[in-house]
C-alpha cells in the first residue's frame, strides 16, 4: 500500500475500485491525472519552480538544497504506486476496450456487407419480378389489341371506337377538374358581393386559406335577387389549385355547423350529374334509416350506408 507522503493530497482523489475494475472508465483517467498534478505541484513548489511549468523540473532543480532525501524518496514512491497500481490497470482496461471497438468495427463491416449483400439479391429478385410482369402485360396488352382490332375490322360502325374514346377522355378530364373543386350551399346572396372574400371567410372557420383559383355562383342566368331567401341561394363553385387542400376541406366541413351564421352552410364535391344521382339516393336511404333505426348512428361512407350502434 502507498505511504503518506507530503500533505498526502494526491491520495484523496485516487479511487482504489480502479485496481479491480477491468471495466475502463475515464473518470479513473481524471482521476489520476489530479494526483499527478497534485505531486507535480508539491515538486515545483518544493524546487522554486513557477507553478504548472512542469517542463523545467530538472534533475538540478531536483539537487538543490531546498530538496531533501525524504522528499525525493516519498515523490519516487508515489509516482510508481500511481503508475503500478492506479495508471497500468486503468491501461490494461483501455487496451482490452480499444481491441473490443475493434472487433465491434469488424463485425459491423461484416454485417453491413451481408446486408448489402441481401439487399442486392432483394433487387435482383424484383428486377425478375419485374421483368415477369412486363412480359405478362406485354402479352396481355398485344393479344387485346389483336382482339380489338379484329372486332373493329367485323363492325360495321367504325367511328364508335374513336367517338368513345373521345367521350372517355372528355369524362377524364370532367372529373380531374372536378376533383379540384367545391360546391358551397346556403351561403347568402348580396348584390354586389365580393364572393371570393367571402368564401375566404367561410375557409377560415375551418382554418384553411387556400389559393382560389376561381368561384362563381350557379344559375342559369346567373342573377341575384333583390331579397333572396335561403331556400334559393344559388350554390357557389370554387375552384382550388389542387385537390390536396378540396380533401382537407371536406374532412372539416361538419365544423360549420357550429359556427354562428353558418350552421346552414354546407360544403360538397363537385358531382358530376351521375354522381348527384346516386348521391341523391344514398340520402334518401340514410333518412329511411334515421327513420327506421333511431338508436343507430347511420352515414354515408365509401358510396354506401352504414350504421352502428351508438
Amino acid at each position: 500500500m502507498l505511504e503518506p507522503s507530503l500533505n498526502n493530497t494526491y491520495r484523496d482523489v485516487l479511487d482504489d475500485d480502479m485496481r479491480d475494475d477491468e471495466k475502463f472508465n475515464p473518470v479513473y483517467v481524471e482521476q489520476i491525472f489530479e494526483a499527478k498534478t497534485r505531486i507535480f505541484d508539491e515538486m515545483c513548489k518544493a524546487t522554486g519552480t513557477p507553478d504548472t511549468e512542469y517542463d523545467e523540473l530538472s534533475s538540478a532543480k531536483f539537487n538543490a538544497r531546498s530538496v531533501t532525501k525524504k522528499m525525493l524518496a516519498e515523490w519516487l514512491e508515489a509516482v510508481c504506486c500511481i503508475l503500478n497500481e492506479y495508471a497500468t490497470p486503468v491501461l490494461a482496461s483501455s487496451m482490452k476496450m480499444a481491441a473490443d471497438v475493434d472487433t465491434m468495427k469488424d463485425e459491423k463491416i461484416i454485417d453491413q456487407k451481408k446486408i448489402i449483400d441481401l439487399q442486392e439479391k432483394i433487387i435482383e429478385k424484383k428486377e425478375a419480378e419485374l421483368q415477369s410482369v412486363k412480359t405478362v402485360v406485354q402479352t396481355t396488352v398485344q393479344s387485346e389489341i389483336k382482339s380489338y382490332s379484329s372486332v373493329l375490322k367485323n363492325t360495321c360502325n367504325k367511328a364508335l371506337a374513336p367517338r368513345r374514346m373521345q367521350a372517355a377522355l372528355k369524362t377524364a378530364t370532367e372529373e380531374d377538374g372536378r376533383s379540384k373543386n367545391l360546391i358551397i350551399y346556403g351561403l347568402e346572396e348580396k348584390k354586389e358581393e365580393k364572393l371570393e372574400d367571402e368564401v375566404l371567410e367561410v375557409l377560415s372557420h375551418l382554418d384553411e386559406k387556400p389559393r382560389i383559383v376561381s368561384c362563381s355562383r350557379l344559375g342559369k342566368d346567373g342573377s341575384v335577387d333583390e331579397q333572396p331567401t335561403k331556400r334559393n341561394f344559388q350554390p357557389i363553385r370554387v375552384s382550388l389549385s389542387g385537390t390536396d387542400h378540396v380533401r382537407q376541406i371536406l374532412n372539416k366541413t361538419r365544423k360549420l355547423r357550429t359556427v354562428e351564421g353558418y350552421t346552414r352552410v354546407y360544403i360538397c364535391p363537385d358531382r358530376s350529374p351521375d354522381q348527384r344521382v346516386s348521391h341523391k339516393k344514398l340520402v334518401e336511404e340514410l333518412k329511411q334509416k334515421r327513420i327506421s333505426e333511431p338508436s343507430k348512428r347511420h352515414f354515408i361512407r365509401n358510396n354506401s350506408v352504414f350504421s352502428c350502434d351508438t
